[in-house]
């Protein structure tokens, strides 16, 4: 509908310049021969700029990286599988046949050891808040039962002691 709009707009400005009619003096803008109107566009130049920022953030972690693996598959290559020593215990990491992946089981990614502490913490936390709610609830129970309240009581025994105790 748009481009209809434009195209239409452009062939009224061809024939303004051709003839002039009373409706091409009535539309006709100040000095210059024809209607003045702005009609905005969509610029091109942010998807250029992000086009280009993207082509250059890629180029500069993507080549070093691509060189970097490139270096470790042709000269170290996947890991071999060999008899373990008697009495050694292999670490995590060297299950893993590439490299790299050994490399990000060693030093980012951590121990399946390291895993698991942090759930039994998580759920031996978690145990002790159901627990403390559980506590709660039977408390709340049994106040409500024998008449309790929350707040402390202290009796008085008149007004005049009161005031001694404050004065004093």
């Amino acid at each position: 509908m748009a481009n209809a709009i434009n195209i239409s707009r452009c062939l009224h400005r061809i024939s303004i310049k051709s003839a002039p009619t009373l409706t091409n003096v009535l539309t006709r803008g100040m000095a210059g021969g024809g209607s003045r109107k702005f009609f905005p566009l969509s610029s091109t130049y942010t998807d250029r700029r992000f086009i280009k920022r993207a082509m250059f953030y890629a180029a500069l972690t993507g080549v070093p990286a691509s060189i970097v693996i490139t270096y470790i598959n042709v000269f170290y290559g996947p890991a071999q599988l060999a008899e373990i020593p008697e009495g050694y215990i292999p670490k995590h990491w060297e299950y893993y046949q590439h490299p790299i992946t050994r490399f990000i089981a060693k030093y980012i990614k951590p121990s399946p050891q390291q895993e698991y502490e942090k759930c039994a913490h998580v759920m031996e936390y978690e145990f002790g808040k159901a627990m403390a709610r559980k506590q709660e609830k039977e408390i709340k129970r049994q106040m409500r039962q024998r008449g309790d309240s929350d707040y402390l009581y202290v009796p008085v025994k008149n007004s005049l002691q009161s005031l001694r105790t404050v004065e004093d």
